[in-house]
């Protein structure tokens, strides 16, 4: 069974991408490509604000964080990195939570972005800065997704 941690609320998200990290964390988020190699793992720290306790955080495959983008567990890794391995990038990863560390998940950078999203049919808000979409409805568009076997 899959899991993934969908948090709705910022105030509510685990972990926070660690601001002394040489990548900047709004480009992994916003799927900006990034030229430079990581040397080190990137860091995450607890947000100090969930519930969630670490062993149950540890079940889930996919991390939404503030300020860093997602991180994703070495399962879901290797089978994105066996199906699109030209559409993304992954930066491994470590992070503090509740006093724990853990290093088997990576920031996954979704640079590669196919333009399915039909914007008539769909409802949604667009960020000022970052030009990235909150949608509150969804309709896609079916010859993009076809050319990539979906």
């Amino acid at each position: 069974m899959n899991y993934f941690l969908k948090i709705t609320s910022k105030p509510s998200f685990p972990i926070v991408y660690d601001s002394h990290n040489l990548i900047n964390g709004s480009h992994i988020a916003i799927g900006k490509f990034i030229s430079e190699e990581a040397k080190f793992p990137l860091k995450y720290n607890d947000a100090k604000n969930s519930d969630v306790e670490f062993d149950k955080l540890l079940t889930y495959d996919l991390i939404e964080s503030v300020g860093g983008g997602w991180l994703v567990s070495d399962r879901l890794v290797n089978i994105i990195d066996m199906n699109f391995p030209k559409e993304v990038q992954f930066f491994r990863s470590t992070f503090n939570y509740k006093d724990k560390i853990c290093d088997s998940y990576s920031a996954i950078n979704i640079y590669n972005r196919v333009d399915c999203y039909d914007l008539d049919k769909s409802e949604f808000v667009k960020h000022p800065v970052d030009g990235s979409y909150k949608f509150s409805k969804i309709a896609l568009k079916k010859e993009p997704l076809e050319e990539y076997g979906m």
